[in-house]
């Protein structure tokens, strides 16, 4: 029966940053895909370019567009445009992930369905459909729907609806728009994916999602629609701070969307995601035999940030005009430096708060 020091479940950007790290240390890793790789995913596939620095050599060549301007509207009828160069890129997750799991060196059974696991004596046995391996430690990157949190006894409890589809059409494709006022907590976006167009939205809510679109684009200017492909739904989880984090338990570690480590604000999850699985791995280099609370010390600075972004998300969805207004001002542009690394959600709240209340007083008068 086969011996890892490591088995990750699921091969999507956490996951593999955690085998890639775990891999450089000389570790035997072994990674189950539950699809052929490489396999669809749905994703609006828009990184911020703060994740570079992380990503192995490379990766550009799986950059569809370069991101230069952002585009802020209200409900298809005004908008706002910010420039600020190589602020994020978009990439095909199919192609993405594929690069990402080959470059972390790791052992990878494709097509293999993680069953469960069991502890016994210090060692985990994890179940597949193509047998039982033995690991010294697990890490669970298997999605929203992760089977290793639901055995640990986590459940979702915040999470967007979304659904998306692609289209042929014309926008400037050097660009990302984002609609507020269209759902109570969410929003609309519109993203290049190589020379089509990829519409989505996202909210915690039960509106009509679909309506909502083909209303929208009936409507706005911005871009011009030729052809539609069908809808297709997920879920986005996220975490407003550190207590909405599932870790993990003794020697089993979640990263990723089974973590919930996603940006409440937007949904951002790859960059979260790809640092998840770093630390994760950290732990574990560095705290064989007590790897958790070594992975919630790490984690604290990410689960700060997104208490941060959830207290702007709170404030901007429930005023989305106001919010709209403050990103005619300067805040769509001090985003932008977010998403260069050059500031931070908590920094965002802190210097805009002011700026806030003074215009909801002005919207309210």
């Amino acid at each position: 029966m086969s011996k890892y020091d490591v088995v990750v479940v699921g091969s999507g950007p956490a996951g593999s940053s955690a085998a890639r790290y775990l891999s450089q240390k000389g570790a035997k890793v072994l990674v189950i895909e539950k699809e052929k790789l490489p396999r669809f995913k749905l994703c609006g596939g828009a990184l911020s370019s703060r994740i570079a620095p992380y990503l192995p050599e490379g990766f550009k060549g799986k950059v569809l567009n370069t991101i230069n301007r952002g585009i802020l509207g209200f409900r298809g009828e005004r908008f706002v445009e910010k420039e600020n160069s190589q602020m994020a890129y978009i990439i095909d997750r199919a192609e993405f992930d594929e690069f990402l799991v080959e470059s972390s060196k790791a052992e990878v059974w494709e097509e293999t369905e993680f069953l469960g696991f069991t502890e016994n004596n210090g060692k985990i046995e994890v179940q597949t459909s193509k047998g039982k391996v033995f690991a010294d430690f697990l890490i669970g990157s298997d999605g929203f729907y992760s089977r290793v949190a639901k055995i640990l006894g986590y459940k979702k409890t915040k999470f967007y609806r979304s659904i998306e589809f692609m289209c042929e059409g014309v926008m400037d494709f050097d660009s990302v728009i984002v609609e507020l006022g269209l759902v109570e907590r969410g929003y609309l976006w519109v993203f290049p994916k190589g020379e089509l167009l990829n519409v989505g939205i996202a909210s915690t809510g039960k509106e009509n999602l679909l309506k909502i679109v083909k209303d929208y684009l009936r409507k706005q200017k911005l871009v011009s629609v030729d052809s539609e492909e069908k809808p297709k739904g997920w879920f986005i989880p996220f975490a407003e701070g550190e207590k909405d984090l599932h870790l993990g338990r003794g020697r089993v570690l979640l990263v990723g969307d089974a973590g919930n480590f996603v940006d409440p604000l937007l949904g951002e999850g790859i960059y979260y995601a790809w640092l998840s699985g770093m630390k994760a791995a950290e732990s574990i280099v560095q705290s064989p035999q007590n790897p958790l609370e070594t992975y919630k010390n790490l984690v604290k600075p990410l689960g700060r940030e997104f208490y941060y972004a959830g207290k702007i998300a709170r404030l901007a969805y429930r005023f989305q005009k106001v919010a709209y207004r403050m990103g005619a001002g300067t805040s769509l542009e001090r985003y932008t430096e977010l998403l260069k690394g050059k500031t931070t959600y908590e920094e965002l709240y802190k210097k805009g708060l002011f700026s806030f209340i003074k215009n909801l007083i002005l919207e309210l008068l």
